[in-house]
This record gives structure tokens, sequence and C-alpha cells, in this order.
């Protein structure tokens, strides 16, 4: 059974994850002891949603930043099959086995379908996208009171779902990749197995675009066994993001009210507000008998300081660079800073310019620049400047608590893509997936068809949601993640000198990328000019390109990485320089700001200061020892 915005549809659980990786706030809240901790958990990630009015070429696009420090970046496939690809004979082949994506919990096994389509990443060969942030929201089993606790780790919780329930919100994405064409028939397939089979998490948004220029967020809380008839199911509500706006979450709820009599922009459960009424965390209102005035956000995930500080913030920050209203910014501030959480941003925006996929790859390299929350300029950035921070995400002084930014870009990015349904093309080939490991902003994307029978075995991998866990301690440069982890994290240790030149290594590399992939259209389109039978041949090309792209980039990073480490080695730059007889090569010092040295002095008084103001550095010395002097008695008197 499902429904469309008057018609909808229920489902299962709680246990999944909690917001892990991300909350760094600024405060102390007194009024509940377990405040730190029980916001704390699981993963954290960052959606952008884009609409076909909304984009430069027409194109819907979905960018996701998948984050956490035990998520290994890799580029997931799921061959196609049918029934006659499966062995008929074998239980195995005809029921499928289901992995928590999180904690690698082994859920059960559900029956496989008897047809799936080729899932490459997060994109499927229909041109369906499914990406998604998590939002936790309130503990369903406790009143609404939230009681989950980062010490359980990712996804867990002491809600006994877990052992009724089967799919995850992990596996509720790849599973419905397989078996759906649509961003419609893709809810009614996640309500279906959601409902049918127990749903194992908590809260969660997801961002689903399709070939038909659709893209929704839709937003589930699992029922974790609470409710008339200790329910295993769950509660959504899915609105249909209006052509020429965009859309972006970022592990808090956003949907607020929603309509009931509009089908065609809106689906939801039946049971959403009932379920609420059930447990105890929501009442109608006098002037409210229908109950239109219901807010899923503030009911089943409300705003406190770090759901406006470390998770929505990441929303305004991007709202603020495309939003038309000059005014955005500033409006939502206060909000973003988690100072008035009352002040609710809007679901979605109206950009003051069509997007590019550049200023979509700009905006997931975001660290709040130019900001009241930029982070690259206190004592915390160091003398390099750099908008990255140390776990864990709160610390306390003197028994005060504090809280580092959480900005979109992050270090612990297992992997991130910006995906591309291009309307213009053929349906096989409409998607593609610009894919990267590890930080949005430090790392280039390659791209990868949707079609893809192959994906280059650099980034290919099995997730936990197949039963097989993250070989993290296993060291290995055949494999993108360590390669574009080891440029990630020589450039926070310079940041300042060695960001720019990363940043136009990336911008070249997507750059020729864009070029090549244009060729590469005109070819497989000069097929379907003749009437697109050679199937075979489209999907060869299409895969050989995705295969070759990401091997390649994964060489060049390589090189890149050498390149940099000589470069900026032992806080030395070096540049080139032909006309240097030693090394062909200028060896600068860097010196620290002035504001550093400012600092230093504060801190220290006269312990570092020169009781001698002709003193000669070591450097210099050296370069007198090179040049002028045959012996050390020379170099000695030329000091003095």
């Amino acid at each position: 059974m499902f429904h469309s915005a008057t018609m909808i549809h229920p489902a299962v659980a709680n246990p999944a994850r909690n917001l892990l990786s991300l909350f760094f706030f600024t405060l102390l809240i007194s009024h509940d002891p377990n405040y730190f901790t029980t916001k704390l958990g699981a993963q954290a990630c960052t959606n952008i949603l884009i609409t076909p009015g909304a984009s430069k070429t027409g194109d819907p696009m979905i960018a996701y930043n998948a984050d956490s420090g035990n998520l290994m970046g890799m580029l997931y496939h799921y061959p196609a099959s049918s029934k006659t690809t499966q062995n008929a004979t074998s239980t195995a082949a005809a029921m499928r086995q289901i992995w928590n994506w999180d904690t690698g919990v082994y859920l059960g096994e559900i029956p496989e379908a008897l047809e799936t389509y080729n899932v490459v990443g997060n994109t499927n060969e229909y041109g369906l996208v499914i990406a998604e942030t998590t939002f936790g929201g309130v503990d369903v089993n406790k009143n609404g009171r939230d009681t989950t606790s980062a010490d359980a780790g990712d996804g867990a919780t002491d809600s006994a779902a877990a052992a009724t329930a089967k799919i995850d919100y992990g596996s509720l994405i790849y599973i419905t990749l397989q078996r759906s064409k649509t961003a419609r028939g893709a809810i009614q397939m996640m309500a279906e197995l959601m409902d049918t089979y127990g749903y194992a998490s908590e809260g969660e948004s997801f961002s689903i675009a399709d070939y038909l220029g659709e893209v929704w967020i839709m937003e589930v809380m699992g029922k974790g066994g609470a409710g008339v008839g200790g329910q295993y199911g769950s509660v959504w509500v899915a609105m249909k993001i209006p052509n020429g706006y965009i859309s972006a979450h970022s592990n808090q709820a956003r949907i607020r009210t929603f309509p009931r009599n509009d089908e065609e922009n809106c689906m939801y459960s039946p049971d959403v507000v009932d379920f609420a009424k059930d447990i105890g965390i929501y009442k109608s209102a006098k002037d409210d008998p229908k109950d239109l005035k219901f807010s899923f956000s503030d009911v089943y995930d409300p705003v406190n300081f770090m759901g406006a500080r470390a998770s929505d913030a990441r929303t305004w920050a991007i709202f603020s660079l495309f939003s038309d209203d000059p005014l955005f910014q500033s409006t939502y501030e206060a909000y973003a800073m988690g100072k008035d959480p009352s002040n609710r941003m809007p679901l979605w925006i109206k950009p003051k310019d069509k997007l590019s996929l550049e200023d979509v790859r700009a905006a997931m390299a975001n660290h709040y620049e130019g900001t009241a929350m930029a982070f690259d300029y206190d004592v915390g950035a160091g003398i390099y400047n750099s908008p990255y921070r140390p776990r864990p995400l709160t610390w306390k002084y003197q028994d005060v608590s504090y809280h580092n930014e959480r900005a979109v870009a992050t270090q612990q990015t297992g992997w991130n893509f910006v995906a591309q349904i291009r309307l213009n093309m053929p349906r096989s080939v409409a998607s593609v997936l610009w894919f990267a490991v590890d930080d949005s902003s430090t790392s280039p994307r390659f791209p990868v068809y949707g079609c893809s029978t192959a994906v280059s075995d650099a980034y290919y991998g099995k997730g936990t949601q197949d039963g097989v866990p993250a070989p993290l301690l296993k060291f290995d440069l055949s494999k993108a993640f360590w390669v574009q982890n080891m440029v990630s994290n020589l450039v926070y240790t310079r940041w300042s000198d060695s960001y720019p030149i990363v940043r136009e290594k990336i911008d070249m590399i997507q750059k020729s990328f864009e070029d090549e992939l244009y060729f590469l259209d005109e070819q497989i389109l000069a097929h379907y000019d003749h009437g697109g039978k050679n199937v075979e041949e489209i999907l060869r090309l299409a895969t050989s390109f995705s295969v070759q792209a990401g091997d390649r980039l994964h060489k060049e990073w390589m090189m890149f990485y050498g390149e940099l480490f000589a470069r900026f080695r032992d806080f030395y730059t070096v540049e080139k320089d032909p006309s240097d007889p030693v090394c062909n090569c200028k060896v600068k010092e860097h010196e620290i700001s002035d504001d550093w040295k400012e600092r230093i002095v504060k801190e220290t008084g006269d312990k570092y200061q020169c009781n001698d103001d002709d003193s000669v550095s070591d450097i210099s010395v050296t370069r007198l020892r090179r040049s002028k002097f045959p012996n050390e008695s020379e170099v000695n008197a030329a000091v003095k």
C-alpha cells in the first residue's frame, strides 16, 4: 500500500545512527547533563539538491559528502541481474543478506527482486540518484527525550528494533537504487521496504532526483517499537522541490508543515501525526483540530543549539552563497550560530543565478569563509590558517564546555560526489557521478557513468552494508583513499601555502575531465543517431571511460603528492629556479605572520628574545659556507 500527498505509508524502527562526526558546538548547556553526549553519535553528512530550473545546464544535481572517521572511501558497484542470471535452485541466490551500514551488524535477509538495475555508487542506469544525511531525532521509546549516546557507537541504540527490523537507511538506499527507476517510484519502494521488513534506523533525510527532472527531499523517523502494538515501521514526509529552486540538508530535519491534498508535490505516511500523538510528543491545538500546523521537524527533531550550530549552519552557509535575497546571510546568522533557534530557514530558496557544476563543487568545499563562523584565523588555525581542528568536537576547560565549528568540507569525509543527471542525453547514459574519496575540498572528482558495468580498481570496494569490514588499518597505495588522504593531510599542515596550489590542480583536472566527457558523449550520441541498437558498444564506451578516468586520476594524484611533498618539506617552500646551480631551485623560509609573532611574545615574554641584533640565521651561515668562504674560521670571522 502506498499513498501520495493524501495517501501515504508507514514503515519501521529505531536503532541506527546518531550524529557522530559533526557536532562542534560552543557553549555550555547545563539544563541536560547528557546534552553533549546525546547528539554526538554517528555519521554526519551534507547534501545539496538542485532542480533543473536552477541549473545552468538544465540538469538536476545532487551533491553529497559522506562524513565519518570509520567510513573508508570507495565506490560501490552492484551489477544488474535478472531471474535468468540467478541460480534458481539456490536459496542464497533467492535471498539478500542485510548488514547495517553504520554498525556492520547483521540484520537478516529478505527476498531478492527478480530483476535489479545496475548501480554505481549512489546512482543507477536509469538516472536515479539517492543521497542522505542523518538527523537522529527524538528517542521515540522515551517519550520524545533524545537520549542516544555517543558512547554507544555509530548507529547504536538501546532499542530492540535492530533485532526485529531488517532494513537500515544504508541498505534502504542501495536496495532502492537496484529496484527503482524514478524518484516517485523510489519513495514508494522505500516506504514498501520499511513497511514490509522494518526500519532499523532513526531519523534520516534523503535527497532523491531522477531523469524526469524531479528532485525530492524525504524525511523519515523510525518508530523503534514504540506506539500502539510495538510498531517497527516509520513515519515520513516527502516534498518535491519546486523547479527553479534549490534545497539542502545537513543533519537537522528540515520539513516543517506540509500540504495534505497536493499529491503532485507531497507524499507522507498516513500516521505521521497520529504516531507522534501515540508516543506523547504532540497534541492537537484547539485552533488546529485537523493538525494542519503539525511540523515534522519541530516534533520529531526539534532544533537545539547543536542542531543549529553544528548541523543546519552548513545549510545556512550554502544558502548564503546562492540566495537571491542579499540579506539572507545576516537574516539567519543568529539562527545558524545557535542564538535564535526559532528563526528557522526556508526549506528551499531561489538562487540569484543558475548554478553550474563548478558552483556546486565549490559549495561542497565551504569552510564558512567570509562569515561570522569562519575559523581560519583564530589561535586554533595555527600559523598556516587551517580551517580544520582535531577531534573531539567538544572540549572543556575549567569545567566550561566549548566546541569547534563543523563546516561542509571536513577531514572525516569518506567519499563525496556531485551527481549530474543530463536531461539532454539518452536515459541510459544520462547520470554521471563526479566521484572522489576523502575531503571534498582537497580531493579531485572523476566522472563515472551510472550505466558503467565496472569501476576503477583504485576506487572500487565493498562496504559494511555487504558484510565487509573496511580495511582502515591496511595502508595500500593502490587505493585512491590512501593517496588522497596523503595529499589532504599534508595540506592541512601547510594550508595557506599549499591549498591554493591544490585548488588550482583540482580545477585543472575537473576541466580536463569535463572536456573529455563532452567528446565521449558525442561518440555515444552518434550511436543513438544510428538507431542506438548497439547497446553493448555504448556500454563498453561508457565503462571504459569511467574505469580509465579513475585509474588515470589515481596515478596523477600520487605524482602530485610527491610534488607537494618535495615542495613543502621541513617547513620550507621549495620553488623552481634554473639559475641556481646547487638544486635548480629556491629554498624559502616561511616567516610567521605578525599576529603570531605577537601571540608568541605575549605568551613567552623574553624567552626567545635575541641578545645580539646582529645574529645570523642558520640558513645564512650555510649560504656563507657554500659561497664565499673556504673554511670554518673565515665563516666565523664573517659572522662576527
